[in-house]
């Protein structure tokens, strides 16, 4: 009786791709555990388990906790589409951190619409939840607030910081001081380049006396005029009523 000898049978290559896939799949898995039934395609997860950063079916990104990126310039670009839109590269250069406005679809730099130092001391610039802005004011209590005690009111109104607590070396101005400085003011009419169809009148900086000018002699502050006249008007007061007195003398005089 002959003893029957058995064929070795093979598997199908298509049979040996297809495992091979599935353990890939599987390993995969297990090292991003990324839940087949969710709507997010990539989740990075911490040694606790906790998601850290995902990135969803929508192309949203979530970070849980900070957005860090480093290099020479580094920064981070967003581009509007639809037509006549711009694009917003968001850069640090050289501790100069600028908003560009760049051309659509990632294209040429056009202006730095913003520029902020990091350099800048604490609270340079304080934007609070009523819309108030402080320059060096952390908690602002006017539209502009400065940290010189200066604002600008509600009603749009300029206030100079004038309390005794923010000066030194005060002392009385002079009638002599202020009626030189009143005959050395020279009042004109002019326009501003910037604003030609706008008439004002006032004067020009480089030529008003020491007493009222600016350390750059480009600009003015009117409360120093005010200063002037009032010291001038005051005097002028004291004359008056020196004259009024004599004359009054003058009149039981006569009668």
């Amino acid at each position: 009786m002959e003893k029957s000898v058995g064929t070795k049978q093979t598997l199908p290559v298509s049979m040996f791709v297809r495992l091979a896939a599935m353990m890939v799949a599987f390993a995969f898995y297990c090292m991003c555990p990324v839940s087949a039934h969710s709507e997010d395609r990539l989740v990075v997860k911490n040694s606790s388990g906790v998601s850290t950063f995902k990135v969803d079916h929508t192309g949203f990104v979530f970070s849980a906790d900070l957005y860090a990126v480093e290099g020479q310039n580094p920064g981070f670009w967003l581009d509007e589409t639809g037509s006549g839109n711009k694009g917003a590269y968001f850069v640090l250069d050289e501790k100069w951190m600028q908003v560009q406005r760049r051309a659509q679809n990632f294209g040429a730099y056009e202006a730095s619409p913003v520029f902020v130092n990091v350099g800048a001391p604490h609270s340079a610039l304080v934007v609070a939840e009523t819309g108030y802005v402080g320059f060096g004011k952390w908690a602002p209590s006017y539209p502009v607030h400065l940290a010189s005690g200066a604002y600008c009111s509600s009603g749009g109104v300029w206030t100079n910081a004038s309390s005794r607590e923010y000066k030194k070396d005060i002392r009385d101005l002079t009638s002599e001081e202020a009626v030189d400085a009143l005959k050395g003011l020279s009042p004109v009419k002019f326009s501003y380049r910037a604003n030609p169809d706008e008439q004002h009148v006032g004067f020009i900086a480089e030529d008003v006396p020491d007493l009222v000018a600016s350390r750059d002699r480009k600009g003015m502050s009117a409360m120093d005029v005010v200063a002037v006249l009032t010291r001038v008007v005051q005097e002028q007061q004291e004359t008056i009523a020196e004259l009024s007195r004599k004359v009054a003398q003058l009149e039981r005089r006569d009668k």
